[in-house]
């Protein structure tokens, strides 16, 4: 995920913010119309699509991901937990080799 990671800072799509956990890294996904950030924090991130951390390109991530969330298993497109559209713009800007 490192060189996926590089990409998104080199296109300023990575930030940090502070939370109760302290210093967290986050990925930038959108400004909504009302102004409200949209991101994902990079622990999080990493859960959903731990199954492609070795080859994190664009297609591995478009597929279909297994991940455990609070001891539930699921099995989810890209699509179907909302990140395609954010992969897509990614793609666009070149941040996938």
């Amino acid at each position: 995920m490192n060189q996926l990671y590089l990409s998104l800072n080199k296109a300023g799509l990575m930030f940090s913010g502070h939370t109760e956990c302290g210093e967290v890294d986050f990925i930038y996904l959108e400004t909504d119309e009302n102004g409200t950030t949209c991101s994902v924090d990079v622990n999080t991130f990493e859960i959903l699509f731990e199954d492609v951390h070795e080859n994190p390109n664009y297609e591995a991530l478009s597929g279909t991901h297994t991940f455990q969330l609070e001891g539930t298993q699921y099995t989810m497109t890209a699509e179907e937990m909302g990140y395609q559209r954010y992969f897509n713009k990614w793609k666009e800007q070149g941040v996938f080799n």
